[in-house]
């Protein structure tokens, strides 16, 4: 992987919740109307992104550069954005990313068989039970590809683990997983992410991996298949 920390922070943030162009803005700017900012650190880079209109206030300005990199421990400086807004309501949520590297090790073979989103694939899942918690819509927009790549583990006609591509950009995506809760802990998610990394990979150069800091299912996935570690995600809402 080329690219350094900075840029891959910037490449998962755009990919997650859109970046806007700013030239007149020292800090970069989300396009998701739904945050009020996201900040990504690593060992090596740092980078604090505001809703459109948020300043920071002046004992802020700046900390973000300053703190030694702690996973798990919500950076100063949103902590303090976050106090300033004293008349909102404000959710902190946060957890590691991860980036593919351009081999993954190899997962166990899932007890099940797994299907991706080949022209044969897309056929395939025509014929599917949708899983209760995809709305009709959605699931056409998956199984026929509009939302990006996909695989799948399926037993008796039923889809029970799912990886696809809820966010991307034009060089990154990011991985989305699912796995029915009676079917969780048999290996099935490993190997959905590592046939979806296999179709993703063909256009994206970069692929991530993002979790929250008590998934500990989600980060055994990741440790499984060997994901790099890259660092911190934080949002606040």
């Amino acid at each position: 992987m080329s690219l350094d920390e900075g840029r891959l922070l910037a490449l998962e943030i755009d990919a997650n919740y859109g970046l806007a162009p700013d030239p007149g803005n020292p800090h970069a700017v989300l396009r998701d109307p739904s945050l009020l900012a996201v900040c990504a650190w690593s060992p090596g880079a740092r980078l604090l992104a505001l809703a459109p209109g948020l300043a920071l206030p002046g004992s802020v300005d700046g900390m973000e550069m300053e703190q030694e990199y702690s996973p798990g421990r919500l950076p100063d400086a949103l902590h303090r954005l976050v106090a300033s807004l004293d008349d909102r309501t404000v959710t902190v949520e946060g957890g590691p990313c991860f980036v593919f590297p351009d081999r993954l090790a190899v997962p166990d073979p899932a007890p099940l068989p797994v299907i991706a989103s080949t022209t044969d694939g897309r056929r395939a899942a025509q014929h599917l039970i949708r899983p209760d918690n995809w709305q009709p819509d959605e699931w056409n927009e998956l199984i026929n590809g509009r939302m990006g790549e996909w695989a799948m583990a399926i037993h008796d006609r039923e889809p029970v683990s799912i990886c696809f591509t809820p966010a991307s950009n034009a060089t990154a995506a990011e991985a989305g997983v699912w796995t029915r809760p009676d079917v969780r802990g048999k290996r099935l998610a490993p190997a959905v992410v590592a046939a979806w990394a296999q179709r993703e990979h063909r256009t994206r150069t970069v692929l991530f991996y993002s979790t929250t800091a008590d998934n500990h299912a989600s980060r055994s996935v990741a440790r499984t298949l060997g994901l790099i570690p890259l660092g911190w995600i934080w949002t606040a809402r």
